[in-house]
């Protein structure tokens, strides 16, 4: 019979472990633009990894950002950017400008195809030396 290699790696066995819900620092590994399967509509996936020491440390997650649903990305641009968007203006911002960059998320725990899962919920902007985010 034919040797058939599966490769596992560190980040693959972290992918699927349980954030307790809480802020954690994270950075943002990648952003990519994609298109929706359903309707073609633009997409961007952001890649997070927890920077904190800790049981989490390393662990990866993800966010999904859609064109359609512009307003659930406010609190992130504005913790990226690290300046409040005029709520009477709004304005064009480039995403791709946050990889690299540190932020506060909450992570929060949902189901999802029967699975506890990690979920990025909201986001606040980095210091270096916080502890916590300022709320």
């Amino acid at each position: 019979m034919e040797s058939i290699p599966f490769e596992i790696t560190r980040e693959d066995l972290l992918r699927s472990k349980t954030i307790a819900p809480g802020w954690y620092a994270m950075l943002i590994r990648s952003v990519v633009k994609g298109e929706a399967k359903t309707d073609g509509s633009m997409k961007v996936d952001v890649g997070f990894v927890v920077t904190a020491d800790g049981p989490f440390k390393d662990v990866p997650v993800s966010r999904t950002f859609s064109e359609k649903a512009p307003g659930f990305t406010v609190s992130f641009i504005e913790a990226v950017s690290k300046r409040k968007i005029d709520p009477d203006k709004g304005g064009t911002f480039d995403l791709a400008m946050a990889q690299g960059k540190k932020v506060w998320a909450y992570v929060k725990n949902e189901m999802y195809q029967n699975r506890l899962v990690n979920r990025v919920e909201d986001f606040r902007s980095y210091e270096e030396g916080q502890t916590q985010p300022k709320m």
